[in-house]
């Protein structure tokens, strides 16, 4: 079954330098199992493949039900 991402999640983003960070928080509990399951790394570096051009660095925020990600060399060299 395919499901939209903004249907589980809501998401907030923000940049420091050249890399770029992108927060997924699940709309409920139940939601933060499919976001760990579907939602990796390596999709992520996918979904902006041209954009990133380095690593995608993920991290799990259970407490939050929530994901992180953080793009590096993502933001053609960053702005001061």
């Amino acid at each position: 079954m395919k499901i939209r991402l903004a249907d589980i999640a809501h998401s907030r983003s923000g940049d420091k330098g050249n890399t770029s960070n992108i927060g997924l928080i699940a709309r409920s509990p139940e939601h933060y199992q499919t976001l760990v399951e579907q939602v990796t790394a390596e999709r992520v570096k996918e979904h902006f493949a041209g954009v990133c051009k380095g690593r995608v660095e993920r991290f799990e925020l259970p407490n939050l039900h929530a994901l992180n990600f953080l793009l590096y060399e993502a933001l053609d060299g960053g702005g001061t």
